[in-house]
């Protein structure tokens, strides 16, 4: 678990710094007025979390348990891996629905997807809770706050 814990913090630290560097600088631009720039919480955010990824990365290289009972098992199986492969699947068909579609069709596939990987099968409180979560999110975005959603 300990090399499964220092791969993922190391490639979280990698994905941050990219964030950081590359990401964020490329897409964020800045109006030149004196408040604070739009890019400032969006760096704030992936500073602690590459440091909080960075930290986990260290943390594995200096923890060694004793008899630890799960040094034996596998760390990730297929099973897991399948899943992680499938929640990636559903995260960029939820993107692309959204581009396409726009938020209120994009939200209530999102909610679709993320009910039945949670296994929650019964096709009424699915459709009720689909239709009615991004609804609700758009009123309190667009109509309470006056914020615009895609």
């Amino acid at each position: 678990m300990r090399a499964l814990d220092g791969a993922a913090g190391a490639l979280l630290a990698a994905f941050g710094l990219a964030t950081l560097f590359l990401f964020i600088p490329a897409t964020v631009e800045d109006p030149g007025m004196d408040d604070l720039a739009p890019a400032f919480m969006p760096q704030v955010i992936a500073i602690l979390l590459t440091g909080l990824a960075a930290l986990l990365a260290v943390r594995s290289l200096l923890r060694r348990p004793a008899g630890d009972p799960t040094e034996g098992e596998p760390a990730l199986t297929r099973r897991h891996a399948g899943f992680v492969f499938l929640v990636a699947a559903w995260l960029a068909a939820v993107i692309a629905i959204v581009a396409w579609a726009g938020y209120l069709v994009g939200g209530a596939a999102a909610v679709v997807g993320a009910m039945l990987l949670m296994r929650i099968r019964r096709p009424l409180t699915v459709a009720a809770v689909a239709c009615a979560a991004p609804l609700v999110l758009w009123a309190v975005f667009w109509q309470l706050l006056t914020i615009p959603l895609p």
